[in-house]
């Protein structure tokens, strides 16, 4: 792998380990505002300091009375975690596109986690770029899909694959990627014939789905990055 190469794989994989961290503490502090009322412990003004001579106040009343909210409404999905949750496999799933565009990375995904199977590793690559599709162009909780978004991506299944249907399976147990858990395993199948405009997209790929696709991204960058240390 050349210089640049380890470069883009540098900047992807430190992209992915500070959006698969920022979910993880993302959920925890939702979960904390669904348990204590925050708000009566909120005592010091929400200052950013930009720089030593400028600082940026808060609205103090906007984060007191969300943090209420939150709390008086513990039994429903506050917008908080979505946005959270939303970003972080919009951002993960991008930095994998980028380095996967990258030859040299894309061996080292070939060799070190497909064991050399072609297809399965272009079936992940086109889940990640149907994932990042999606949430470049969705910020809500309830995402709904455009055909339009994925014109390129078509195109590019019917020419490449004489199909429009990706179907990944991952089986940790038949990988190199070490993990001990039981019967655990990614699988999404996307037929493009059945998407239509204001299909679900949790329809399509399920949010339990999801979770475990982005953090197979993470798995995967810490599984190259440890073969290359």
């Amino acid at each position: 792998m050349n210089q640049d190469s380890k470069t883009i794989f540098k900047d992807s994989r430190e992209t992915i380990v500070i959006y698969y961290t920022y979910f993880h503490l993302g959920y925890f502090y939702s979960q904390l505002s669904k348990k204590e009322d925050i708000s009566q412990k909120f005592i010091w003004k929400p200052w950013i300091i930009c720089s030593p001579n400028e600082r940026y106040l808060l609205r103090e009343d906007i984060i007191k009375d969300s943090l209420a909210d939150i709390y008086k409404k513990c039994q429903l999905p506050d917008i908080f975690f979505n946005l959270i949750s939303n970003n972080s496999v919009r951002g993960i799933t991008m930095a994998v596109r980028e380095a996967l565009k990258d030859k040299g990375i894309r061996n080292l995904f070939l060799e070190y986690i497909f064991n050399n199977d072609e297809a399965l590793c272009n079936n992940f690559e086109g889940v990640v770029r149907f994932i990042r599709n999606t949430f470049s162009h969705n910020m809500r909780d309830r995402i709904e899909l455009k055909i339009t978004d994925y014109k390129d991506q078509i195109k590019y299944l019917e020419k490449e694959k004489k199909s429009t249907a990706i179907n990944f399976f991952f089986d940790y147990a038949k990988s190199p990627i070490p993990i001990n858990r039981a019967n655990y395993t990614v699988k999404i199948d996307i037929d493009f014939n059945q998407i239509k405009d204001g299909v679900v997209y949790t329809d399509v790929i399920s949010e339990y789905q999801t979770l475990l696709f982005i953090e197979l991204c993470y798995n995967c960058m810490e599984h190259i990055q440890g073969k290359l240390a």
